[in-house]
């Protein structure tokens, strides 16, 4: 997505749609020179699945509020070697919200406060009465180069251009109509500033899957679609490791989540229902931590199973495929299943 970026304004009008195949919350702002721009939000999927929508509020500790005052007002490309976690949104590098607390909502419904619309709404409207700002992260539209290609609902907003793709940007089924959208440290996301306090509005398809190739952004091979996302899960293992196994077998365990987790009482579990206990491996937000098995417990089959990473109360973790970088097995390495319960 070279034409990725931010657009920052005030919010003017917005316009619900419920009666299209593929509807949207319009919303149309304005930036500090008087230019308007037209956002339009999915709130159904083109094949008709549901968006899953994530709400921080507050929306904090995150490292990208520190930049948003210094955006500036309109429209701020941001080129793929200008992305970061402190510039950019990536659902699933820099986690911006917990993944489980995601709800699928129908777009429209037949009373007040019960669709996806409802609820965005009664956010904008509050931003709009309070002069609050909007930093609407996504795709600018029309593309440099092309012509203004006005919709019906630009003739009504009378705008010629905008930000659209307000929705994770990665992880769309490889081969499929929407594979040509992934990539990493492009998702779409409205943040909203309402004086010192953001509250951060997130939307995914249910037909987005997990885990996700950190250099293409298409999932991964044989991975679930998932509604929710596990708090942790198995990064990466190393297999059957140069010299003695024991003690050496390696798994790297990731956090999704916006805080640390003290993974204290959570097990990995071989197949045969053999387990390594931990304690001590703290998880910072969004990081990953190395656990080398003790050799005693849980083994990483030489032929593939399942290895559950297992909570003290019956939780579990997904299990993700790929190779510890720089490790040289002296066996082929078969993969760990994704395990999602």
């Amino acid at each position: 997505m070279l034409h990725y970026g931010v657009l920052r304004g005030r919010v003017d009008v917005f316009k619900r749609e419920d009666d299209q195949s593929s509807p949207h919350l319009q919303i149309r702002i304005v930036d500090a020179h008087d230019q308007a721009w037209r956002i339009p939000v999915n709130v159904l999927s083109a094949d008709q699945s549901r968006l899953i929508f994530h709400r921080a509020d507050p929306f904090q500790n995150n490292p990208i509020i520190a930049a948003l005052p210094q955006v500036a007002t309109g429209f701020t490309p941001l080129p793929p070697a200008a992305r970061s976690a402190a510039s950019a949104l990536d659902y699933f590098r820099a986690p911006l919200f917990d993944w489980p607390n995601g709800v699928a909502i129908p777009h429209t419904g037949p009373g007040a406060d019960d669709d996806l619309q409802d609820v965005l709404l009664t956010y904008l409207k509050q931003l709009r009465d309070q002069g609050g700002e909007l930093f609407a992260f996504g795709a600018k539209f029309p593309e440099p180069g092309q012509q203004p290609n006005p919709r019906p609902i630009d003739r009504e907003f009378r705008t010629v251009q905008g930000v659209h793709d307000i929705h994770m940007n990665q992880g769309n089924p490889n081969p499929g109509p929407f594979a040509k959208d992934n990539g990493v440290f492009q998702d779409g996301g409205l943040i909203l500033k309402f004086g010192a306090r953001y509250v951060g509005l997130f939307l995914r398809f249910a037909t987005q899957q997990l885990p996700i190739d950190d250099a293409t952004g298409h999932p991964l091979p044989g991975g679930p679609t998932l509604v929710t996302h596990p708090t942790v899960y198995i990064e990466r293992a190393l297999v059957n490791p140069d010299g003695d196994e024991a003690g050496s077998e390696v798994v790297v365990i990731g956090n999704t989540t916006v805080a640390a987790m003290d993974l204290t009482g959570w097990s990995l579990v071989d197949k045969n229902n053999k387990a390594d206990v931990l304690s001590g491996v703290l998880l910072p937000a969004g990081e990953s931590r190395r656990v080398v098995l003790s050799g005693n417990g849980a083994q990483l089959s030489n032929k593939g199973g399942d290895d559950h990473l297992k909570g003290p109360y019956g939780q579990t973790g997904a299990c993700r495929q790929l190779l510890e970088r720089g490790c040289r097995p002296r066996r082929p390495v078969h993969s760990i299943q994704h395990v999602i319960q």
